[in-house]
């Protein structure tokens, strides 16, 4: 069995739930939009010649003491480095809560912090909004995770609207459940027939965790079953993720 199989198969038992497949109802719940609660954007980095990790870490942590505009807490700031390649790539995440475009202010800030001396970016706007759908709250640490992005695309007739009961239902069973978790639903401005959903896990042995509370629990294959019904998730890739701010 190769890795993709291997992720999917998690990520696809960590999704949605059951229920009865009415055509009415899909057709209504077609008419159903997100409401999001902040904006989301991914920036793709490479550390230059000559600058490693030590470099970035020392940038991330001058950044967190001397500018007022990361004090404001009106956006967090997440960097994903890559299972695959954890020496020299890595991605910047801007979660932003308010009202305001922070965008290019963002991009300034860093470059006159002497960013763009270390590192090289995409800083491609292409913005994602987004909701938080689980986030277990038991003083658990969450300044690093374990990150999965799935990327996934809607079966035809279906949407959010037609998802939404399933998410409920997920959000409920896990909640029950207590695993230290996260979950994130994005949606691309440009279109509605896909998303990414982001697992955050919060302890080491997330696997143990899945194992033990969740793949064996009656309820895990109707849950992947209505999953499959609504979407399909092009691929997923797993990331050690650290909350900076």
């Amino acid at each position: 069995m190769n890795s993709f199989f291997k992720i999917n198969i998690i990520s696809l038992i960590f999704l949605m739930s059951c229920s009865p497949k009415v055509e009415e109802g899909i057709k209504a719940n077609l008419l159903i939009s997100p409401e999001f609660q902040f904006s989301y954007q991914f920036f793709e980095c490479e550390l230059k010649q000559d600058y490693n990790l030590l470099y970035l870490e020392s940038f991330l942590s001058k950044l967190i003491k001397d500018n007022s505009m990361v004090k404001e807490n009106e956006f967090d700031i997440n960097i994903f480095f890559p299972k695959s390649n954890y020496v020299n790539k890595f991605i910047i995440n801007l979660q932003n809560y308010s009202d305001k475009d922070i965008y290019t202010e963002f991009i300034s800030m860093l470059s006159k912090m002497g960013f763009d001396e270390i590192a090289s970016c995409v800083f491609d706007k292409n913005n994602l909004n987004g909701i938080q759908l689980i986030d277990f709250d038991n003083n658990v640490d969450k300044s690093s995770y374990t990150a999965e992005i799935l990327r996934c695309s809607y079966n035809e007739e279906y949407n959010y609207g037609t998802f939404r009961v399933a998410i409920d239902r997920f959000v409920n069973k896990i909640n029950s459940i207590g695993i230290p978790y996260k979950a994130i639903y994005l949606e691309d401005d440009l279109s509605k027939s896909s998303f990414l959903w982001i697992n955050n896990f919060y302890v080491k042995d997330y696997s143990k965790e899945i194992s033990e509370k969740w793949i064996n629990d009656s309820d895990s294959k109707e849950i992947k079953d209505e999953f499959i019904e609504n979407a399909r998730c092009i691929d997923a890739k797993i990331y050690d993720a650290f909350l900076i701010t």
